[in-house]
């Protein structure tokens, strides 16, 4: 009886094991990324993709068998004219957007993600399972005074999202700290997108890896401290 209480806890917490992407293969994605849908050097959008568990944990996996050349220059097209993207690509498993100029409280990820149920977020996680992979990036790091902490913030449409894909991979990943957030206390506030959804950053100078923010090895651009509780940027 021991031994067969052993093996069910054994196989339980083999079963909560969270799988991680690979972060060589998410580096790949978002240079790609800022290389062919990115309307501008610097320009601010946001993209989410559909891809499988072994694209998302595979180092040699290349974006471009499920997201080609040419639909990327369909993606950039697209939110170049201030468009959103939902699923304007013949494969279907892509969103973007840009945030509108004229008006100063719109952002691109909430464009992605709200309203919650009949979302663009929501159209891509129309076919997801369990083997299903979801990667969303912005370029520049959600802004505390809107997307985190305002009235539109996009807390609710990532619990939707991680409540579509709860046994799936999930990343929020981003490239640059928005640059009026560089004196905020981020460490708290990113947290509360980590909690829901894992974040990790992607930055420029390091094309090819990202760094999940809370790994157990300490890095330039983000710490575990002891209590695990929350992550620490440095260097900015």
């Amino acid at each position: 009886m021991v031994a067969v209480k052993g093996l069910i806890l054994i196989c339980l917490l083999q079963l909560s094991v969270q799988v991680d992407v690979n972060k060589i293969a998410l580096a790949k994605m978002m240079k790609y990324f800022d290389d062919n849908v990115q309307p501008k050097p610097g320009a601010q959008y946001a993209i989410a993709i559909r891809l499988t568990k072994n694209q998302c944990t595979d180092e040699k996996f290349s974006i471009t068998s499920v997201f080609s050349l040419a639909d990327a220059k369909i993606v950039k097209e697209t939110i170049k004219n201030g468009q959103t993207c939902e699923l304007c690509t013949s494969p279907k498993n892509v969103i973007a957007a840009r945030p509108k100029s004229e008006d100063p409280k719109d952002h691109s990820e909430y464009r992605l993600l709200y309203p919650v149920g009949n979302s663009p977020m929501d159209k891509l996680l129309k076919n997801v399972d369990k083997n299903s992979c979801v990667v969303f990036y912005t370029y520049n790091s959600p802004c505390v005074k809107e997307c985190i902490s305002g009235e539109k913030n996009i807390l609710d449409g990532l619990s939707n999202w991680k409540n579509k894909l709860k046994d799936g991979i999930n990343v929020f990943a981003f490239q640059s700290i928005w640059g009026k957030d560089v004196t905020k206390d981020l460490p708290n506030e990113f947290q509360k997108i980590d909690k829901i959804v894992p974040l990790y950053q992607c930055p420029e100078a390091e094309q090819i890896n990202c760094f999940k923010c809370r790994g157990q090895k300490t890095t330039s651009y983000c710490r575990t401290v002891p209590d695990n509780a929350y992550y620490q940027y440095i260097n900015y």
